[in-house]
């Protein structure tokens, strides 16, 4: 359910670390733990519970927060509102219908974009990969992401799609919550992008995969295929 959120996260977090690494060190030992310790946790454990999630993202952020740098990936405009008080009590208005029907739509969207454990571990991968590198050419790392981009992006309109239809007549409004979430983090995150001054390099550099995520109105929006 969260995966283009994440992915959202991801993208900030790489694009601000290579940023603020060439203007100061950040290969520090305190931030490259709490980083790679952080992705590990949200990723791993990556759950369909909200609080879980988030908790685990605020966890990552103290720990940055230690470490007296520049820039801390896990306190942007991207997690701030995927983790508002408000999102998540919005959220919890429809946990039933997401705790019920979480398996059945875990299932259909599992055939339909491809397996949810792979796109994570991708993520995760190359989270991990750029956090090591010791050089400031995103671009090389990137090219990864486009499969990711892609089930990304088909993860969100299936999971919309079958809460909609899963929840119809117990909770109508549960697949259009979904579609508003993926949205706003989208939105937050070209907002944290045009913050660090890359939004448009970064347009340059991603698989022509991702290039949705830098106009959110693409996601959901039936002229762009799926």
């Amino acid at each position: 359910m969260f995966g283009l959120a994440l992915t959202a996260v991801l993208l900030v977090g790489v694009s601000g670390n290579s940023m603020f690494r060439s203007l100061q060190n950040l290969n520090t030992p305190c931030f490259k733990s709490c980083v790679d310790n952080g992705n590990s946790t949200i990723f791993d454990e990556l759950s369909d519970d909200i609080d879980e999630m988030c908790t685990s993202m605020a966890e990552a952020r103290d720990c940055v927060a230690k470490c007296n740098v520049p820039f801390n990936p896990f306190d942007m405009k991207t997690v701030r509102s995927i983790c508002s008080e408000e999102r998540r009590a919005e959220y919890k208005k429809h946990s039933v219908c997401y705790k019920e029907q979480t398996n059945a739509t875990n299932e259909r969207c599992n055939k339909m974009c491809g397996s949810t454990e792979k796109m994570f571990e991708d993520m995760q991968r190359t989270a991990i990969t750029i956090n090591a590198a010791n050089d400031f050419d995103l671009s090389g790392h990137l090219d990864s992401l486009g499969e990711v981009c892609t089930m990304a992006k088909c993860y969100a309109r299936c999971s919309r799609d079958s809460f909609n239809e899963l929840c119809r007549q117990s909770d109508p409004t549960a697949g259009s919550f979904i579609q508003q979430f993926n949205e706003d983090a989208l939105t937050a995150m070209n907002e944290d992008l045009k913050e660090f001054g890359i939004r448009e390099f970064m347009k340059g550099i991603l698989p022509k995969e991702c290039h949705y995520m830098l106009n959110p109105a693409q996601l959901f929006n039936d002229m762009y295929p799926h």
